[in-house]
């Protein structure tokens, strides 16, 4: 790294965590006051609240992360400016463009570096959020327990053991299916490597294996067996994550259960597109914004190189924000 792009990452690096010291505290301060009425009313232990706002602010910081970048590069070049630094740097003969150019360079390197770790962080912390203010602090009963990514459910006179292949529970792996009668003894057992949901109760799986008290439990294997099973998915789901909060696994998962029934997968390739412009959206944001900082700079006058930015930043971030509104309601 050579001396003048260290010099800038200092810089910004500084203003970087400043403003996100700032904004991530302005919405836990929002987060705290909207929630503390319904907390207070539920009499649960404190160390609940906290650990809600320690998942949500995991969101918080997701969905604002570009933004910050964006900004962040604006107040450096304004914090360069008021102390003369920039006018230095561009009496040493180092062009604007050299300055952008690195300035870019930094800018890809964090969007890219912290979007993906928020990319596989965010899931958990979603799930998480809404876990612990709806089951343990409103105290809503959860229908299942998941752990390492297997269900345990127990329905009115089964068990159930398997492994979700989606998130909304209609594609399942790795089946175990115990019904008992009502002396609560073992009455028929179904293995199955795969169980998929096809509407009305019933259900289709692959490499099934039968047995049942009245044959002895002698095991009958079948290839294929459709029928009608006590099992809906949406039992199953304590949470509903939409797909915008669904780990990259799942969104794996959701697309071969979607081709495997035959319905539309547009939803999830506009989620994965998503998710590849969240990488790149402070590069079009900031990258503008701070283009039209320095073209409009001039060492004694440079407020309005920074009205413009300013302008340029939120006309951009409104774009934005207005393009996935609509994308999102022509989904749905």
């Amino acid at each position: 790294m050579s001396l003048l792009t260290r010099f800038l990452f200092q810089n910004f690096f500084k203003v970087f965590l400043l403003v996100l010291c700032i904004f991530l505290s302005l919405y836990t301060v929002m987060d705290f006051f909207e929630k503390l009425s319904a907390f207070l009313g539920s009499k649960r232990p404190l160390i609940y609240f906290l650990e809600y706002l320690f998942w949500k602010s995991q969101v918080n910081l997701y969905q604002i992360f570009p933004y910050i970048l964006s900004l962040t590069l604006i107040l450096t070049l304004l914090f360069l400016s008021r102390t003369h630094e920039l006018l230095a740097l561009l009496s040493l003969g180092i062009a604007r463009g050299e300055i952008f150019k690195r300035f870019l360079f930094l800018l890809f390197l964090c969007s890219l570096v912290g979007g993906v770790i928020l990319n596989f962080l965010v899931p958990k912390a979603y799930y998480n959020t809404l876990y612990t203010w709806e089951t343990k602090i409103q105290s809503q009963k959860a229908h299942h327990l998941i752990f390492k990514d297997t269900l345990f459910f127990e329905g009115e006179g089964f068990l159930l053991i398997a492994r979700p292949l989606e998130p909304k529970g209609e594609y399942l792996s790795e089946v175990a299916l115990l019904f008992f009668n009502k002396a609560e003894e073992p009455e028929r057992l179904i293995w199955a490597k795969t169980a998929l949901y096809l509407g009305e109760g019933v259900w289709r799986l692959e490499e099934a294996l039968f047995q049942e008290a009245r044959t002895h439990f002698r095991p009958k294997i079948l290839k294929n067996w459709e029928g009608s099973l006590p099992l809906k998915p949406r039992i199953f789901v304590t949470i509903e994550k939409p797909v915008k909060f669904a780990s990259f696994k799942e969104l794996k998962q959701r697309l071969n259960f979607l081709q495997k029934v035959g319905r539309r997968a547009t939803e999830v390739w506009v989620e994965i597109f998503n998710r590849l412009l969240y990488l790149l959206l402070p590069l079009f944001i900031g990258g503008l914004s701070a283009k039209l900082y320095l073209k409009g700079y001039t060492p004694h006058h440079y407020t309005f190189a920074l009205l413009k930015s300013l302008l340029a930043f939120f006309i951009l971030s409104a774009l934005f924000v207005s393009f996935q509104t609509l994308l999102t309601r022509l989904l749905h």
